[in-house]
């Protein structure tokens, strides 16, 4: 089945800045349109962090405004664009199976910069677009900037639109700013995407964002620690905010003047955040070269004299006025997104080797099945399994997860309904590590080649070459290392393979602040999500269906006990010495919760009555049903805890081969989020410890504090991730070189 559309974008998806954003608009003003439109997401090779999808066209898919294309999917369009040249610059990885009657490359960015470098190979470019989409594309300069820079030799048969494919702005969702007369101290504001090329020289930057704080702040969205970087120290008057996705017009409307200076070497195509600026109505001051993109709505001037130009509106109130009202006519008049649908008219008109063809159907395919590989390494409990769950059973139907694992809770993925493959680490075989690898690395290779993932989620810290050997042999599958914080010095060594994974996902830790670890120094380079958890703690059962469900009374005070599976660390002993405790009260129920993979089950002893040893996974849907509980300090346990509100006493695991599980137990107990005992330090101390455990005002503070956790679950923004990804084509390598 072939889809009609009017237009099918092509993007990389992940960018973060004005290509995304005037994207967006073009996208939203086609629906507005009526016209039919849907988004092929390409991972090009400007972007090496692991961006996500830029949430404005994330909400568009997810809204259905705009379909999301599958490469595999046939579609023919009226209108292909392709949105910046860079993520054509290298060969597709896969055949795209999209025609167009028209093709359209918008470059967003100049041929050659300030410096007279070029930025990318255009000929390169307009072959492989032609390749992919069977037509040779039209180049399509968002400004004069660009145009400019292509007046060196065209690559043989470019054809330039006449018209420059300026960005537009929905003006409605840019109101203008309050008329208010300026104040003292003057507000300066700028914002960007955080590059240090977005902003001036050292020499000049206090020229254009003085220092005098008496008269002057200075407001900036999209600071970031690479600011001190470049100027080392940074005036007091600047008030420093992170970049954001939303929020820009509440925050331009606090501004008096919008002033923007870029360093030297940096050629701006064409200045997104100069016309929102323009578009809420403020005095926007500019260097020189700006002008043959603004005209007359905005203020030119050099940094010398930034100061003397603002003094100058600031006296006359009459042309402040007159000047913010120019600014604003001119975004309606040249810049509305009203004005897209004629664009396309016009083109299509000029360009199309046929008339265009009005889509009929209505009926969207679905989208093809791809499969995704979870794969994770033994550890002494279920967290790793526990927690590639937690995202394979939020991604869409349409994403088929199976798993392969080295640990014995390869059991709650099949009992999940999903395939599984186990893979025996070399300490179950007795087995030289070398010759081990070698069977994992064919192992491997052989499960890929089965299952046919897009994409690969490997959940460990510890890394194999027989994995990473193996995945060598798969350049196009899309390689993601999901992996805690909390290293210690001795996992240094599995940094090491970070190379060979396309992204690094780090899920959220509470205790982030006690981290200085190995990974704490790589936080830029990755995606940190929030905690991680299977269940969110409102799914959790109610606790009177739970207790009825566990056969507990109401009026028991039930602690849950759960320290693992004690396979690399003995919990007896502390194990036998708090549960006594607990049971010392009348009025207590101790309920220990074995792990799913211990092996003495069926021989632990009670020690009472009162004492009732159950398994249970996942254990944390029953626990409002708990009072009170005792926990290793495990990532899944410690944050289910906490965000779950569970008043616990939390017990580390400090083997040498674990995560510095006491690190969160000492965050927990030093903000009152729990408590802390250490096995080798505390034990005398087990009285003191459950008495807190059992005061029920002490318990009511802990989880007091534990709701007031601002958390959302970073397994849907994991899932979310996959599911962009396995979708995409990828640009970022030369598949001719694989």
């Amino acid at each position: 089945m072939c889809l009609h559309l009017d237009i099918v974008f092509v993007a990389d998806a992940r960018f973060e800045g004005g290509t995304s954003t005037a994207l967006a608009t073009e996208i939203m003003a086609a629906a507005r349109a009526g016209l039919r439109t849907g988004l092929l997401a390409v991972k090009g090779p400007l972007l090496r962090r692991p961006f996500p999808m830029h949430p404005e066209l994330r909400r568009l898919i997810d809204q259905g405004i705009t379909e999301r294309i599958d490469p595999d999917m046939h579609v023919q369009a009226a209108m292909i664009q392709i949105h910046h040249p860079a993520i054509i610059e290298n060969r597709p990885d896969r055949r795209i199976c999209v025609g167009g009657d028209v093709v359209i490359i918008v470059l967003h960015h100049p041929l050659y910069d300030a410096e007279n470098r070029r930025q990318y190979n255009l000929e390169s470019v307009m072959h492989h677009a032609h390749g992919a989409f069977g037509r040779m594309p039209v180049l399509a300069p968002v400004s004069s900037v660009v145009r400019h820079s292509l007046t060196y030799k065209l690559p043989h048969g470019a054809i330039v639109l006449d018209e420059d494919w300026s960005n537009l702005i929905d003006t409605e969702e840019w109101p203008r700013r309050p008329d208010r007369p300026v104040g003292m101290p003057i507000i300066i504001g700028r914002h960007s995407r955080p590059d240090p090329l977005k902003w001036p020289s050292r020499g000049e930057v206090l020229r254009v964002y003085p220092a005098d704080g008496k008269r002057y702040r200075v407001r900036i969205l999209g600071a970031g620690d690479y600011l001190a970087e470049k100027y080392a120290e940074l005036p007091r008057n600047w008030d420093m905010l992170p970049f954001a996705w939303d929020g820009i017009a509440e925050f331009l409307s606090t501004l008096d003047f919008y002033v923007y200076f870029h360093d030297p070497s940096w050629s701006e195509a064409f200045g997104r955040t100069i016309l929102e600026a323009l578009a809420v109505g403020l005095v926007v001051i500019l260097p020189p070269h700006f002008e043959p993109l603004f005209g007359d709505a905005a203020v030119y001037t050099i940094s010398a004299h930034v100061e003397r130009v603002i003094s100058r509106f600031t006296e006359d109130t009459e042309l402040y006025r007159a000047q913010g009202g120019r600014a604003r006519r001119f975004v309606e008049s040249f810049h509305a997104a009203t004005l897209y649908p004629e664009r396309i008219e016009r083109v299509i008109r000029r360009f199309a080797a046929t008339p265009a063809r009005t889509p009929t159907s209505r009926i969207i395919p679905p989208l093809p099945v791809r499969n995704v590989l979870f794969m994770s390494s033994n550890g002494i409990g279920v967290g790793h399994v526990a927690q590639q769950l937690a995202i394979a059973q939020r991604l869409p139907p349409d994403l088929k997860p199976a798993f392969a694992t080295m640990s014995y809770s390869m059991k709650a993925a099949v009992e999940a309904g999903f395939q599984a493959h186990f893979l025996p680490h070399h300490g179950m075989l007795d087995a030289t590590p070398d010759d081990w690898n070698n069977t994992l690395a064919e192992e491997v290779f052989e499960l890929v080649a089965h299952v046919r993932p897009t994409v690969f989620a490997y959940d460990a810290t510890a890394v194999f070459e027989g994995v990473t050997r193996a995945l060598a042999m798969y350049p196009s599958v899309f390689k993601i290392w999901v992996r805690r914080p909390l290293w210690r010095e001795e996992q240094r060594v599995f940094l090491q393979f970070s190379h060979c994974f396309d992204a690094i996902i780090e899920p959220g830790e509470l205790a982030q602040d006690f981290d200085h670890g190995p990974t704490a120094a790589f936080r830029k380079e990755v995606l940190i999500v929030p905690p991680v958890l299977q269940l969110d703690p409102g799914e959790r059962m109610q606790r009177e269906d739970a207790r009825l469900a566990l056969g507990i009374s109401d009026d028991a005070t039930v602690v849950a006990v759960q320290l693992g599976s004690g396979a690399n660390y003995d919990m007896a002993e502390v194990r036998r010495r708090l549960i006594e405790e607990v049971l010392r009260r009348p009025d207590t129920l101790v309920l220990e919760i074995r792990s799913p993979i211990a092996s003495n089950m069926a021989g632990s002893e009670t020690l009472g009555l009162r004492h009732r040893i159950v398994s249970l996974f996942p254990s944390y849907r029953y626990s409002r049903a708990f009072d009170a509980s005792i926990s290793a300090a495990g990532y899944n346990a410690f944050h289910e805890q906490v965000l779950g509100g569970i008043p616990t006493l939390f017990v580390p695991n400090e083997a040498n081969d674990m995560d510095l599980q006491v690190n969160r137990a000492r965050w927990a107990e030093l903000t009152g989020h729990g408590w802390l005992l250490r096995r080798d330090f505390d034990l005398p101390l087990a009285p003191r410890h459950i008495e807190r455990l059992l005061d029920r005002s002490e318990r009511a503070g802990v989880t007091k504090r534990c709701a007031a956790i601002d958390w959302t679950n970073g397994a849907a923004i994991i899932a979310r991730y996959l599911e962009d990804h396995a979708r995409m084509v990828r640009t970022d390598w030369d598949v001719t070189k694989a």
